[in-house]
């Protein structure tokens, strides 16, 4: 039992030393964030989040400070990192809107489907858990639904028993997809950022494949397949084409 409290006491004083040397790191990254040393505020934010873990407000800070250095391309990266995380972080949507708009690429988009759009912005309402914590009590309260339906002696709440556990069977399925998908978006590291000045897009993963077009820092795509150091990406143009991976960074 003495072990047992020991062991408590250690992991809290440790945990609480963690928190107290990552908070003065922050402390100090802010401090030179003031005083104008931008580049030096970045990389003390990454290594916060390189020795502790992230966190959405971590890469919105991050990009603040590579944006105020004049590094379009990692400011837009880090804000894409805080969205992946929270997509409803207000701050972030502002400064990536304003940091996009020093991006020499002009590239329009080709808007998916509207219910595809529809569905996207629900899912990112919410988190991973909270989709799978929704999803949970409502299976509860379809089996209560059902239990009703089986043992319940009033016939009219019967049949709307019936009805309702399989309109929540389905609703929990559709919620449970929505973790799912969310999940996904956290773990599948799809997407990238052009980090250097000026690429050009190859027709195949090699220097010497024919030239397709220019993309500039700052430019988001979409990855298709990677080849050695190579990495077959789409715009959101829908253009194709091959670039060195070491030119891209993944949100």
């Amino acid at each position: 039992m003495k072990l047992k409290i020991y062991l408590s006491a250690f992991v809290f004083l440790f945990s609480f030393a963690a928190l107290m040397s990552q908070n003065e790191d922050i402390a100090k990254a802010n401090s030179l964030y003031k005083k104008t040393d931008y580049q030096g505020a970045a990389m003390l934010y990454e290594d916060v989040v390189t020795r502790y873990g992230v966190s959405p407000e971590l890469y919105y800070n991050i990009g603040n400070a590579y944006y105020k250095a004049g590094e379009v391309g990692r400011s837009i990266l880090n804000y894409e990192r805080a969205l992946r995380l929270s997509p409803t972080y207000d701050d972030a949507k502002a400064n990536l809107e304003l940091a996009q708009t020093k991006v020499v690429d002009n590239i329009v988009q080709v808007p998916p489907f509207f219910v595809k759009r529809w569905v996207n912005s629900i899912i990112k309402l919410l988190g991973v858990d909270q989709w799978y914590i929704i999803s949970v009590i409502i299976f509860v309260i379809t089996l209560l639904s059902f239990l009703y339906f089986v043992f319940g002696n009033n016939l009219i709440i019967r049949r709307f028993s019936f009805y309702g556990a399989f309109v929540l069977l389905v609703l929990t399925f559709i919620t449970a997809v929505f973790g799912l998908v969310r999940r996904s978006e956290l773990t599948n590291h799809n997407q990238a950022i052009i980090m250097v000045g000026t690429v050009v897009a190859k027709s195949s993963p090699d220097k010497s494949g024919t030239d397709l077009f220019q993309l500039h820092e700052g430019t988001k795509v979409l990855i298709k397949s990677d080849l050695d150091q190579w990495t077959e990406i789409v715009v959101g143009n829908g253009n194709i084409g091959w670039l060195e991976t070491k030119m891209i960074e993944k949100i």
